[in-house]
Formats: structure tokens, sequence, C-alpha cells
């Protein structure tokens, strides 16, 4: 697949040297050749290529004899690797059982999302994905409750947090000396509109022996691909987990085309395939192929994932080259709908936490908020807000 060098470059025409990033298109190529993909591989700096499959979350994933016809040194840098992401895996796996355990036993219904569930549903093995903390998505009537068991266990809300949640954000970040961060979310996604009810399309894994329900694949993957559309498909291994749900002999890919449909994901859909084809030389099933939606969001959106797959950029970085306006455009270009278009914008003009920390208002003047985020969010464009 040496499109993916020749793509790379035409998507950055016009830009600088620095800005093509030659030296982040053999990373990702590297890369990707030690996964198993058929990739042209030139050696690079072994720090460099650590620190790639690093951010990319991918040392699980490696194929053994690949990683070991490396240099020597590159061989023992690697094994170091996969050793931190199979570690992280199992303190990762344990701190799921914990919560499970403790939030069923008070009939609460945890639904874990990523993470250790989805290592085991994807790849049939623990230690192929690690990760930094455990999604847990729990219907908003139960989280009363949960806070309270999940402050009995040790837990406290991360600083910066803010409680009582507002209503554009879905996620409360909760820290504990000893165990695995959570993010405890009421929705699957920022954006309201997308992927309603996920407790009715579910499974159950044995999870070393605990029974831990997640999405179901053909729930699952519209969720990933929005999940992972939200963040400009900016890892590779987002784009793995949706490689390897796809690739599962038991997946129906008729109701998966018709769960695509009704969740309003097809541009996404259309941008996650183009990469997926690219990067993995992915054969796109028949239905998948009626239901993706090719448009110039789609087909821009893809351009910007393989700038930050290569720069291994953060969503600040990402926001930040692009623009953040541009950013959010785009973001609504990628909606299904002009309904769901409308929702988006409005999701993206709901204040959050941080506009209420940045500038605390008169309970009276509340209703200012959605001014403040839109300053916040010039500042931001101008570079002035840290």
């Amino acid at each position: 697949m040496s499109t993916l060098h020749s793509y790379c470059t035409a998507s950055a025409a016009g830009q600088s040297a620095d800005e093509t990033n030659g030296d982040g298109v053999e990373l990702l190529q590297a890369t990707l050749y030690l996964m198993g993909f058929e990739q042209p591989f030139t050696a690079p700096a072994v720090p460099a290529l650590c620190q790639f499959i690093r951010h990319h979350g991918v040392a699980g994933l490696l194929q053994s004899d690949r990683a070991q016809s490396q240099a020597p040194e590159c061989v023992a840098a690697l094994k170091v690797e996969r050793q931190r992401i199979a570690l992280r895996a199992l303190a990762l796996a344990a701190g799921l059982k914990r919560l499970v355990t403790a939030l069923t036993v008070h009939d609460l219904q945890p639904l874990a999302l990523k993470g250790p569930a989805l290592a085991v549903q994807a790849y049939g093995n623990l230690g192929a994905r690690g990760g930094v903390d455990l999604d847990i998505l729990l219907p908003s009537e139960q989280w009363a409750d949960a806070l309270v068991i999940l402050q009995d266990m040790g837990y406290r809300v991360a600083p910066g947090q803010h409680w009582p949640l507002p209503d554009a954000t879905h996620e409360l970040l909760l820290i504990h000396d000893n165990q695995p961060r959570v993010e405890l979310h009421r929705r699957l996604l920022r954006h309201q509109h997308l992927l309603h009810a996920p407790q009715q399309i579910t499974q159950v894994l044995d999870l070393q022996g605990t029974h831990v329900t997640c999405l179901a694949p053909a729930y699952a993957l519209p969720y990933l691909i929005a999940h992972a559309n939200q963040h400009c498909f900016r890892r590779l291994i987002w784009l793995m987990d949706i490689h390897a749900l796809l690739l599962c002999a038991d997946l129906d890919h008729e109701l998966l085309a018709r769960q695509l449909k009704r969740s309003g994901t097809c541009a996404m859909l259309d941008t996650c395939l183009s990469l997926l084809t690219l990067l993995f030389g992915l054969q796109v099933p028949a239905p998948l192929q009626k239901v993706r939606r090719p448009c110039q969001a789609s087909r821009e959106m893809v351009g910007l994932a393989l700038e930050a797959l290569r720069g291994s950029l953060s969503d600040d970085q990402v926001a930040t080259g692009r623009g953040f306006f541009k950013r959010v455009r785009l973001d609504i270009a990628l909606q299904d709908t002009f309904s769901a278009r409308w929702q988006a914008l409005t999701g993206w003009l709901s204040p959050t936490a941080k506009d209420y920390q940045w500038l605390v208002l008169p309970r009276g003047l509340s209703f200012l908020y959605p001014c403040v985020r839109l300053l916040r969010l010039a500042l931001r464009k101008q570079g002035r807000e840290a």
C-alpha cells in the first residue's frame, strides 16, 4: 500500500517541508508494518518509533515475528512497550472487575465502554489493548447511588471537574490514589442527538470470572466510529478497534448497516472506511458500502486524520492547527441530516464546566453563559487562552 505515502504527500500539498512531516509518514508506515500490514519499512530511530507506538497505543498489536526481526536495540525497546501495555491492561481489568462487582451488587447497571471489555471483544486478548482509564456508562438516575459507592471505594472527583454536570458535559472524571481513574458517562457521546438507548443492544462478556456488560458489536461500531470522529481519528488504536470488530466472523453486516443509518453516522462511516482501506487494506462489506455517505466533509476529515496520525497530534493541537471554528464547521458538516447539524451546532454552543469556571455569573445572569462560551471560543481562536 505505497499509496499511503502518496496520499499523505498529496494531502500536504501547499505546506512547508516541516509541515508535511515526512518522518511521521515513515513512522506510521513502520508501525503498520510491525502490526502485520503490507507497508514499506524503513527502520526509523528507535526512540522515535517507540514514542510513536506508545502514543497510538498499539504495542500490544505488534506481530512478534516482525518485531523480533529488527535490530537488537529495537527488539528490546519494543518488548518493554509491549510489557507496559500488558501490565496496564491487567491493572485496568482488575479495576473494572472491582467496579462492576461493587455497582451491580447494589442493583446498578454499569456498561463498560472500550478498555478491557473491548480488548476481549475485538481481539480475544486482554493484553492487546491498554489504556489510561476506565469508561463506565450509567443511566443518569443511578448516578447519585453510584457516586456514593465510588466515594466509599476511595474515588473522588478530579480537580477542575464540575459537579453537578452542565447539560453539555457527558462525563465526570474520578481519581483514586491506587486505582485507575474512572470516566463516568451519562451518555455515549458529547452530541446528545447521537446513539440513544445503548442499554438495549448489549452483550455480556466473561472478564476473568466477572460478567461485564458492554455494547454488542452492531451498536459498538457506530459508537466507536462517532467517538473516533469526535477526535479526528487521530490514534491508530481507535481505527484498529473498529477494524478488528468489522472482521469478527459473527458480525451481522446488514444489522450494522441499519444501525449506522439509524444513528446518523454515515458520513463519519465514509471517513472511517476510507482510512481503514488506506491504512489496513480493508475490503469493505457490501452492506456498509451501500450506506456510507461520501461528501466533501468526509474527504476533508480523511486528510485531517492522516495529518493527526502521522504527527501524533493531540485534540488541542488539531484544533489549534486547523482553527477551532473550522473544526466545528467540519463536525457539523459530517452530520447526516439538517436536524442533526442544528443539534450539533446547539451542542457546541452549550456551556461546559470550563465555561462556568472561567467566569462566575450571578444566578440571575446565568442565561448569558452561551455568550461566555462564544467569548472563550473566540479567545481560543486568537491563541489568547491557555
